[in-house]
């Protein structure tokens, strides 16, 4: 929506809620201003319960012990900000923040959020032992709030529409659970990384925000505003955009009470408003001397991203405009943004994003919608936007849904499709879904009993759809594509294949046989298509972006479990014709040679005497590698390698373990 559009917009919102301005009364339907009774409050915080469980299990693989593991690159972010803002400043480590990193007048900033930095200061704030291991935890927190917030906004919704039944309690164990699991949160259970978690707290925090402000409004104390105020400011401070929702509101608010001619508290209250803008804009100051934009032509990953620098280019160097509102609207709500496939779990990526316009984006990544990722929610946030616009005689509801709404908007107009932003949705569609699960309750209430089971069951189908779609690419995401392991991902491609042989049998589907020589290109093959190299020494997994390995059989051509000893004079590990790959023991521990750099290419490792075994791995594809492994653990790795028909050093003795996973995909081709 173009700034003119949004202004008068709101201007017109204003007016009409205005004319009189009686229809702003702070009085609800009923005498509980819309609070939750004992018992749905027990209800609510049993279905938070459950949604928070349940994304543990399938975050950690159903190994809840597992909460605490240490997380991938990013999972460190605002545990070393939470150091940094301790030591009275906002600079982070450059080796920490890698390529999201900003270079700042000699220092390194990044430009997430400072609201989850600030909930680990008694533990990431003055130690490093939580580094990594805490942002798991963080998301289920983050989901605690956002469920309760959503019960507490239904029951809030409840008192404004005019006739409204009084429901059941277990309805709000059921919206507070679906909230997380009937919506595309669900994904971050794929891995807990800064993004995920950013977007988790700025949808949580941004819908608690509206949950205050609207209690607020409706008891007016200073109490109330104050806590108001407070998470909408940590709310701005996780994610600008969804969190900007109760600031907003609140100057929404601001404005009624200036058209009242409540001059001293409207200015009090248009001044709180502005307080989560004023730290926000401090804190980016702080960082990159501008109150609100961020420098992206700084940041490290824009010094070599041909992409990336070719949309800063073309858009004046910013990320945002309007040219970029129709792919991202049509992408994101597109009823088709999904695909089904033969393989468990049965649903897919749909194609990417098509773009619309002569506009340049940084990346249009995989992504789904929110109709797609929350289909039983729209058609109730389709009949609350019809009250909400129509029926709302208090106009409250309708401040708070402008305010959600209004707050997407920089979502809109990015230059980035990914599927992550669809949780910047997800705070407006459950603000409108409030009003319309009452209005749909009480459409239904004089309804033949046949009827209300049938509205019941095709909306748990909804629900299903949802909960599996954005379960199957949870599962497959971390599986395949964000920071796989070789072990992880083969084991979720043996299970597909096993399953898909029970069920179907016959030749293996998106599977390719390739002699030898590189891959194919990614973009020659569909996405999810598997190509076993020569008689199974190794095989690999197109997951849209590049190969990845999920078997390589030991012995034979590319992976090598050595037993031997490293002595003083060069010994050779690995090597093929015209190349080598040896090693030798020197005072400061064993070093590693590459024949073809003729020069020691690794620092000392310290690597005890007598005989030992290595895992070896030299292998051309997809971009050529060699890695050597002791226990388990990496101890050298060089790009750049050219290697075939490697054989193991003389003096090493070789384990032969067959590839199994293969081996079973060729005995359905026949082979």
């Amino acid at each position: 929506m173009p700034p003119r559009s949004c202004a008068a917009f709101l201007s017109s919102s204003v007016c009409l809620v205005g004319a009189p301005v009686a229809k702003f009364e702070n009085v609800v339907e009923s005498d509980d201003a819309g609070r939750l009774t004992k018992n749905e409050r027990k209800w609510a915080r049993g279905g938070t319960l459950v949604a928070v469980v349940v994304f543990w299990l399938i975050a950690t693989c159903l190994q809840p012990w597992h909460l605490f593991d240490k997380g991938p690159y990013t999972t460190d972010f605002y545990d070393v900000q939470a150091r940094a803002l301790v030591h009275g400043h906002l600079d982070v480590p450059t080796n920490v923040a890698g390529i999201e990193g900003f270079e700042i007048d000699g220092k390194t900033q990044i430009y997430f959020g400072i609201g989850p930095a600030l909930m680990r200061l008694p533990l990431s704030g003055v130690s490093d032992v939580f580094d990594r291991r805490l942002s798991l935890l963080s998301e289920l927190l983050a989901l605690s709030v956002l469920g309760l917030a959503a019960a507490r906004l239904l029951k809030k919704a409840k008192s404004l529409v005019l006739g409204a039944p009084d429901g059941r309690p277990w309805w709000f164990a059921a919206f507070a659970a679906s909230a997380t699991l009937g919506t595309p949160l669900l994904f971050f259970a794929s891995s807990p990384l800064v993004y995920h978690e950013a977007e988790l707290w700025g949808a949580a925090a941004g819908l608690a925000g509206l949950d205050l402000v609207l209690r607020w409004w409706r008891e007016p104390t200073s109490r109330h505003l104050i806590e108001a105020v407070l998470l909408a400011t940590f709310a701005v401070s996780c994610r600008p955009s969804s969190g900007l929702s109760p600031a907003i509101a609140l100057g929404i608010f601001g404005l009624v009470l200036l058209w009242r001619h409540r001059w001293r508290t409207a200015l009090v209250v248009l001044v709180a408003s502005v307080i989560p803008l004023i730290a926000f804009a401090i804190a980016n100051w702080a960082r990159f001397g501008s109150l609100f934009s961020v420098p992206f032509p700084l940041q490290v990953f824009s010094q070599f991203n041909e992409n990336r620098q070719a949309m800063l280019s073309d858009n004046n160097g910013s990320f945002f405009g309007l040219k970029f509102a129709p792919t991202n609207l049509i992408r994101y709500f597109s009823p088709t943004a999904i695909s089904f496939e033969r393989l468990f779990p049965f649903v897919d990526w749909p194609a990417k994003a098509t773009v619309y316009g002569n506009v340049t984006f940084d990346t249009v990544d995989r992504s789904g919608s929110i109709i797609t990722g929350a289909p039983m929610f729209i058609p109730f946030a389709l009949v609350g936007a019809w009250w909400t616009l129509v029926r709302d005689r208090t106009r409250q509801w309708s401040v708070i849904s402008l305010a959600a709404v209004v707050s997407t908007f920089s979502t809109i107009t990015i230059a980035y499709v990914a599927h992550r932003y669809l949780a910047d949705l997800v705070p407006a569609l459950l603000v409108l879904a409030c009003a319309g699960i009452w209005c749909s309750a009480r459409g239904l209430q004089t309804r033949p009993k046949w009827l209300k089971r049938s509205a019941l069951g095709v909306l748990a189908l909804l629900f299903a759809i949802g909960f599996w779609n954005q379960l199957g690419l949870a599962v497959t995401t971390r599986a395949f594509s964000i920071v796989p392991t070789e072990i992880g991902a083969r084991a979720m491609a043996k299970f597909q294949y096993s399953l898909d042989d029970s069920l179907f049998g016959g030749i293996p589907p998106n599977v390719i046989r390739i002699s030898e020589g590189p891959l194919p290109s990614v973009d020659a093959v569909e996405a999810g298509t598997i190509a076993i190299i020569g008689d199974c020494s190794a095989t690999y997994r197109n997951d849209g972006y590049g190969w990845g390995p999920l078997e390589r059989k030991v012995g034979e051509g590319h992976s090598f479990k050595l037993t031997g000893a490293i002595g003083a004079d060069l010994t050779t590990l690995i090597s093929s014709e015209g190349w080598s790959f040896s090693a030798k023991r020197t005072s400061a521990g064993v070093v590693f040679v590459r024949s073809d750099f003729d020069t020691i290419v690794s620092e000392p490792v310290d690597i005890p005497e007598g005989d030992i075994t290595l895992d070896v791995i030299v292998d051309p594809n997809p971009i050529g590698a060699v890695s050597v492994s002791l226990n388990g653990n990496e101890i050298f790795y060089s790009f750049a390698v050219d290697a075939i028909d490697v054989v193991p050093g003389a003096t090493w003795l070789s384990d032969q373990t067959p590839a199994a996973f293969c081996e079973s995909l060729l005995k359905r081709f026949g082979s």
